[in-house]
């Protein structure tokens, strides 16, 4: 029994502190650019109260994941194949914020909000 809850415990802690931008290295840019993002968006898409700040979190995740892979001393290949994911991953974590009209309309929009920026190669690094 005591193993179980420590189990439970463990779960618990985990799902509260993973992929939670408040938990992360935020700043106020990454902030402000989420908000923006999502107030573009909201133009296109009518969000609720509640989808809204979903959305704005989710955005902020993303964002803190791309500038986390950026950093990073992953190759030039890796940090592509890395972004790509992160940016898949965010238009599928939508699903669970969006209605289906809505997904629809945010994939067809997305390429114009948020494209992914190249990767810069720092030649000081060869």
């Amino acid at each position: 029994m005591k193993t179980l809850f420590t189990g439970i415990l463990i779960f618990l802690a985990v799902q509260t502190y993973s992929q939670n931008p408040y938990t992360q290295n935020s700043d106020a840019e990454m902030e402000a650019h989420a908000k923006e993002l999502a107030d573009w968006y909201n133009d296109e898409l009518g969000f609720t109260e509640t989808q809204w700040l979903k959305f704005e979190r989710k955005v902020e995740e993303h964002l803190i994941n791309e500038k986390k892979i950026r950093n990073s001393q992953l190759s030039v290949k890796e940090k592509i194949a890395a972004l790509k994911e992160n940016y898949y991953a965010e238009t599928q974590g939508m699903n669970d914020i969006l209605t289906q009209p809505q997904m629809e309309v945010y994939r067809r929009v997305k390429q114009n909000y948020q494209k992914i920026a190249p990767v810069v190669v720092d030649s000081t690094n060869f």
